[in-house]
């Protein structure tokens, strides 16, 4: 008979529930019992097996790639590193240790993009109303910035990229002068810095990923210039679902 998997998973917190579906999925990668080296099932075939969705799935193989338990080879799949997982892996992670693995690996960027995404869009729109021509001069400077930095890739990396994308969103929530809502977004940016971000944007951030972001940011600023709130809130909604659909790409 089949084991059945475990699926406690879709009722939890879903502030730690990536970690929790990282633990589901280790159960489920010990349960076939692969060799090293062994290519595991696509991400469509893991998520069907543990009924979740691929974005989460697409977290919690980011758990354990950082965990060093899976390479995960975009455009080819996802491959094990270790020849079985340690069978105290079943006895599941305790609370403690998945908040505490939370604190760590940083907040689901999934989570992290919808909120950004219920909050941006009103800011775009707020600034295509009141931003100053200083903002607006400093706005198009970061676009500018992205557009260079994209040219300059090869060698200075993607740390140029993300600062001047980071101003760009900045410059826009300044325009609110709404100190918490500031400090809020620059939280919520600044989340691509944490191991499960940061990994994310390594494996996905390509040079057509960042292409395709300038020429959003352009659209953004461009309804923001022509004081065209209802065209610079949908600009923004649009940015912020394609970077989001770029880290959902297929990883082979």
């Amino acid at each position: 008979m089949e084991k059945t998997v475990d699926v406690s998973i879709h009722v939890v917190d879903r502030t730690r529930g990536y970690m929790q579906v990282a633990d589901a999925l280790r159960r489920e990668i010990h349960r076939l019992d692969l060799p090293k080296g062994a290519r595991l099932p696509s991400e469509r075939e893991l998520a069907q097996q543990l009924r979740i969705s691929r974005p989460s799935l697409r977290e919690a193989l980011i758990v354990l790639e950082l965990q060093g338990e899976i390479e995960i080879r975009v455009g080819s799949g996802i491959y094990l590193k270790r020849d079985a997982v340690d069978e105290g892996a079943d006895a599941g992670t305790p609370d403690a240790d998945a908040e505490h693995g939370i604190a760590l690996m940083g907040h689901s960027p999934k989570d992290v993009n919808q909120t950004r995404y219920f909050l941006e869009g009103g800011v775009a729109a707020h600034a295509a109303r009141f931003i100053t021509r200083e903002q607006l001069k400093v706005l198009g400077d970061s676009v500018d910035a992205m557009r260079q930095a994209v040219s300059m890739r090869d060698r200075t990396g993607d740390k140029p990229l993300a600062n001047a994308d980071r101003l760009f969103h900045v410059t826009l929530s300044s325009t609110t002068r709404n100190r918490l809502l500031i400090q809020t977004l620059e939280e919520l940016f600044d989340q691509r810095y944490t191991p499960i971000g940061d990994s994310m944007h390594r494996l996905f951030d390509t040079e057509s990923v960042w292409l395709d972001a300038v020429r959003e940011h352009q659209e953004i600023y461009d309804a923001v210039a022509t004081r065209d709130p209802l065209q610079a809130q949908a600009a923004m909604y649009r940015h912020l679902m394609r970077a989001h659909a770029r880290l959902m790409a297929v990883i082979g």
